[in-house]
């Protein structure tokens, strides 16, 4: 591993890790932020402040070290390319700003994450289980019953993404197309579509949420609070932490663990077997169709049934 003792970090004002991380969403920041600091950490500067790092220093061998190091630790291949990607948004921000060549930056870029892939961890939620997290929020006599309702309706009616149910404001929502614009990877806007059942979840917690209002106190600009032990809705935005919250104590009610992230691999599943890759794709606004094909989580049953078919 090179050693980046002599290299001085580079003027807070002009730091790469800055410039790299402020072109993020919010919602990005954060884990980009936690991803680098493992990466310093495991490049040896566990006692320094990412921003005091001198990022442009690092050579290809560092890279290289930090992958095997994943590799070693049983990290799966997206999540070491994940690193690799943050450590190489960092190194094209230091080339924009003249702290390294362009060779430099090519050999940077030449170092690729951990090969292979992994199969899909992911749950397949059907609609007998979505039912069944719908009596138990409606079962709730707090107000989270209401909101957890109107949360799971928009992540599984939609397979929008919890950053995006989380940055959601009310002047995204057309209540009369029935969608929802959101802000998605890339910073990109895209219109989600919910079925009538997931806004009418949705009405029904702002109703509740508006009576409790005071005389002369305006709504929300977001659309989901924080509540506080009592039944206490705050005037705060609900946080992607609470989303894992809410998945897993609903899914706990009902037996299952629930991911967040389930919700969108189901949504993803339905439409292709309900239509096809091409309108999943279009829905789950994916550039690539094998992204897509990778959300389908139809379970091993389902896949023996379809080759049964083939008989003679």
């Amino acid at each position: 591993m090179s050693d980046l003792s002599s290299t001085q970090p580079a003027p807070s004002t002009s730091n790469p890790l800055t410039i790299y991380l402020a072109r993020l969403a919010p919602s990005s920041q954060l884990t980009m932020r936690y991803v680098l600091q493992d990466a310093a950490d495991r490049l040896g500067f566990e006692d320094v402040d990412i921003e005091e790092i001198p990022w442009h220093g690092l050579q290809p061998e560092d890279v290289v070290a930090l992958v095997a190091a994943l590799r070693a630790d049983g990290y799966a291949p997206n999540t070491s390319s994940l690193y690799v990607n943050a450590v190489r948004g960092v190194m094209n921000e230091a080339w924009r700003m003249s702290l390294i060549s362009q060779d430099h930056l090519l050999k940077m870029r030449s170092v690729k994450g951990i090969a292979g892939t992994r199969l899909s961890q992911g749950r397949n939620l059907k609609r007998t289980l979505i039912h069944e997290l719908m009596e138990v929020c409606a079962a709730d006599p707090r107000p989270q019953g209401l909101r957890d309702a109107a949360v799971i309706a928009l992540l599984y009616g939609t397979g929008m993404r919890k950053s995006e149910s989380v940055d959601l404001d009310l002047s995204q929502v057309d209540f009369n197309e029935r969608s929802l614009t959101v802000t998605g990877k890339g910073n990109k806007q895209l219109i989600k579509y919910a079925p009538a059942w997931a806004f009418a979840k949705l009405d029904a917690w702002l109703e509740l949420r508006r009576s409790q209002l005071k005389e002369g106190e305006s709504d929300d600009a977001f659309l989901f609070n924080r509540i506080r032990r009592g039944s206490h809705i705050t005037r705060e935005r609900i946080t992607k932490h609470a989303i894992y919250y809410i998945a897993r104590q609903r899914g706990t009610q009902v037996g299952v663990k629930i991911m967040p992230h389930d919700f969108r691999r189901s949504f993803i599943t339905r439409v292709i077997e309900e239509h096809d890759l091409s309108i999943a794709q279009k829905l789950a606004h994916h550039s690539n169709i094998q992204t897509t094909a990778n959300y389908d989580v139809r379970d091993d049953n389902e896949r023996r049934r379809a080759v049964d078919r083939f008989d003679l």
